[in-house]
């Protein structure tokens, strides 16, 4: 059995990550994951939904599993701990395909996955999902990057100081995000798609989106 490769790239694939969620526009849905996807818990917990390379002829899908789980036991060090920074919540195949596999990690928070992120991916990334105000804090220009999506204008001082106890997610990665909430505010670099999720795959730099 051959190592899994760190250098794996996510793929835009047509997975079958099922969850049952609820989009960006409060719209219940169960839809199938189709690219890298993070699902936004209102606790501040979120799954990050990754779509891999996997080729059946160098290990079996559960020798799969069998590692992801071991990365992450290896995470909390050696099994201490109840599990609940990072937790595997499935690793499975995709639907017609046997080339592509699908790893959803669940993380307690943003600060945990930059951290899972770096020391176990070894792709180093930002990523911050909490309130306003604990996101303005931490020196995130808010006030620049925000704007009305009905009205299309930046948001003042003024009124990012009504909403600081709406969470914010910030990120630099291509993802979509699937919210529990409705969408309130956003960066210009990122649109919402039909069905009410918030994609940001193709925008660039640092990107945010405030809910309800």
């Amino acid at each position: 059995m051959r190592s899994r490769k760190r250098g794996i790239a996510a793929l835009a694939a047509a997975g079958m990550c099922m969850l049952a969620l609820a989009g960006c526009s409060e719209t219940p849905t169960q839809e199938p994951i189709s690219t890298s996807t993070v699902v936004l818990a209102a606790d501040g917990s979120f799954t990050r939904c990754q779509v891999e390379a996997f080729d059946g002829e160098d290990y079996l899908l559960d020798e799969l599993e069998s590692m992801i789980r071991q990365e992450v036991q290896d995470y909390l060090g050696g099994g201490a701990g109840d599990g609940s920074a990072v937790a595997v919540e499935q690793v499975s195949a995709l639907e017609g395909s046997k080339e592509q596999a699908m790893v959803a990690l669940r993380f307690a928070d943003s600060r945990v996955y930059e951290d899972y992120r770096a020391q176990v991916d070894q792709q180093p990334c930002r990523l911050f999902y909490g309130t306003v105000q604990e996101a303005l804090a931490e020196g995130y220009d808010l006030e620049g990057a925000l704007q009305d999506m009905k009205k299309g204008t930046p948001l003042t001082s003024e009124q990012l100081a009504k909403i600081g106890d709406k969470r914010v997610l910030v990120f630099e990665e291509a993802l979509q995000i699937r919210c529990p909430s409705k969408v309130l505010y956003t960066s210009g670099n990122v649109k919402l798609t039909e069905a009410g999720y918030v994609d940001g795959t193709e925008g660039e730099g640092l990107k945010y989106v405030v809910i309800k």
